[in-house]
């Protein structure tokens, strides 16, 4: 199966640790920053999560990430050689201390705040006490 094939099947089936990981991502101010699940990274392989304008990758780390350390270690510094940086949370954190796991992902955003909204959204009226 290609990359981007099993990449859709992931995003289907999310473990317990991604899907609190993937609710603390899409909350104030993180959501801002446009994170996507299961990222697509050719030829190499799949981030758990991943915002390309913020540059900035987020890895829930398994069981399974225990066996591959040297290949987390390669695609870490594969990834940093085109501009992102990498966050890796055990899934014991991510369940037991969400709080420290947003805490520690916005201090990792860029100091430059979010990109602005698209076009689509700049031209919206303001909603009824918004403007």
């Amino acid at each position: 199966m290609k990359l981007s094939g099993n990449a859709k099947a992931m995003r289907r089936s999310l473990t317990p640790a991604e899907a609190v990981l993937w609710s603390i991502l899409r909350t104030p101010p993180i959501d801002d920053w446009h994170f996507r699940r299961q990222v697509v990274f050719r030829p190499l392989f799949i981030a758990d999560f991943a915002s390309h304008s913020a540059r900035l990758i987020i890895e829930a780390d398994g069981q399974s990430h225990d066996l591959s350390w040297d290949a987390d270690i390669n695609r870490t510094a594969w990834l940093g050689e085109r501009g992102y940086a990498v966050i890796r949370f055990g899934n014991a954190q991510i369940l037991g201390d969400a709080q420290s796991v947003w805490r520690e992902i916005c201090a990792r955003l860029p100091a430059t705040g979010p990109p602005p909204r698209s076009r689509q959204d700049a031209s919206r009226p303001p909603l009824k006490g918004e403007g």
